[in-house]
């Protein structure tokens, strides 16, 4: 009788341990995601993209914009076109792929220090790639104050969509946070 309250008792914790193991794998992983939405599939920044299309073709969805769009002065960047791709690309690094809650703030801190750095003297010639500069410039400005992980993720995405609307990118796999759309 004591070997089957035994097996009893042990089935019941390890049907709790695995309750909880997928109740926490739920909460967490449809957290903060880094992964991109389809734009024609919804506006919401954090839905996935249930159905990916498995056309890699280099056909070009977005032309890349005109270097004179973004001029910089005084700044280590030659054109938006870089600006972009380089902080998009340590974002990339920093961020995705689940490195969100262990992305090192000083070095998040650092970059967007940089990021405010490059933007003294900057010259814009389109209201809504402007419009979207102010919003990374005050995203950037709350990664420096605080420890902010939402702020992190936004700068991320705004990059992520620059990159494909601005840089010409052949995909259009965007969250659908920048203003700028293309030309």
């Amino acid at each position: 009788m004591k070997h089957k309250k035994w097996i009893l008792l042990s089935s019941i914790i390890c049907l709790i341990f695995v309750f909880a193991g997928w109740v926490s794998w739920t909460l967490f992983s449809s957290g903060n995601s880094a992964e991109p939405i389809n734009s024609n599939t919804s506006s919401n920044p954090g839905t996935k993209i249930e159905e990916k299309s498995e056309d890699f073709s280099e056909e070009i969805v977005n032309k890349p914009a005109k270097e004179e769009i973004v001029v910089f002065s005084g700044s280590d960047f030659e054109n938006g076109h870089d600006f972009i791709e380089v902080f998009h690309d340590f974002y990339n690094t920093t961020l995705c792929w689940g490195r969100v809650e262990t992305a090192d703030y000083k070095d998040q801190q650092e970059k967007a220090l940089r990021i405010v750095e490059a933007f003294k003297g900057i010259k814009i010639k389109d209201k809504r790639l402007s419009e979207d500069f102010i919003s990374i410039e005050n995203t950037a400005k709350q990664v420096i104050e605080s420890e902010d992980r939402d702020a992190m993720i936004k700068l991320h995405r705004l990059f992520h969509d620059l990159d494909i609307y601005f840089n010409g990118y052949s995909k259009d796999d965007t969250f659908g946070v920048t203003e700028y759309k293309g030309i």
